[in-house]
């Protein structure tokens, strides 16, 4: 068997980060990559993010996962005083794909967790100094540029088709606060029913510690307790202090766990 890259980009990611293992008969048997991010406001302890993404049917996995690994320590070894984390996504019912990515010194010290969120202590409107109001999602140019604020704060990126999925939906909610001309917050629900999900979430970090996220989460929850939804969860990434200090405060309950982050961490 044998590692190469494709010949050109492939979805947007350089050749250089896609791997792919070929058989005695060259058919290809095995399938990876590796997506390099920048997180200082979601990681700042640890900013730099390798998600690596392995695929196979049976043989090269072993193989395929070496060439990844490899490539990460290059990929980190550009940022040496940054530190950094390589991590995969596992489903909670792949105890095989676990298994495989503990075995190869993966620690699943990190999941992704859903919760219920109950309203926060905070009034519903905006600070003094501040203005609240509806995001304008009308225009192409306006669902991408809010597409690009929410992003720098999410650890997966959210596309415009699924934004406008979301948008379809019955109790989308998109708020912004701001001071003066500049948004220092944003905040996404979307869902039906009796139930919303909390999309997407920020505060910039000039502005945090100040009560914004809970004035954002309790604006959001209270227009939409006014449509008839009384269930309200959210996603919350277990390594994330902040994300786990907001659920916190809004008197979260777990509910499921959707996912495991096993990784390793590059110091």
């Amino acid at each position: 068997m044998q590692v190469f890259h494709p010949a050109q980009t492939n979805n947007g990611l350089p050749p250089e980060n896609v791997f792919y293992v070929a058989d005695s008969a060259n058919v290809t048997v095995a399938e990876g990559y590796l997506v390099q991010t920048y997180h200082p406001y979601l990681f700042p302890e640890r900013p730099i993010n390798l998600y690596l993404s392995v695929y196979s049917k049976g043989p090269g996995m072993d193989m395929l996962l070496g060439a990844l690994l490899a490539r990460s320590v290059q990929l980190r070894e550009q940022t040496p005083n940054l530190k950094a984390r390589l991590f995969a996504q596992v489903g909670m019912q792949d105890a095989s794909m676990l298994s495989f990515y503990q075995e190869s010194g993966f620690v699943a010290d990190d999941a992704l967790d859903v919760v219920r969120l109950n309203m926060p202590q905070a009034k519903p409107n905006a600070p003094m100094g501040y203005e609240m109001g509806q995001v304008p999602l009308l225009q192409a140019l306006e669902q991408t540029a809010f597409l690009m604020r929410m992003n720098t704060y999410r650890l997966d990126v959210l596309q415009q088709p699924m934004l406008q999925r979301y948008m379809s939906m019955p109790h989308f909610v998109a708020l912004y606060v701001s001071r003066g001309p500049e948004i220092v917050g944003e905040v996404a629900f979307t869902g039906a029913g009796d139930t919303a999900r909390l999309i997407g979430l920020y505060v910039m970090r000039n502005y945090r510690r100040l009560g914004l996220g809970k004035t954002l989460i309790a604006a959001g929850m209270s227009m939409l307790a006014e449509r008839g939804v009384t269930n309200f969860e959210a996603d919350v990434i277990r390594r994330n202090l902040p994300q786990c200090r907001l659920a916190q405060s809004c008197r979260a309950t777990f509910v499921r766990t959707a996912c495991l982050y096993p990784g390793i961490d590059y110091d």
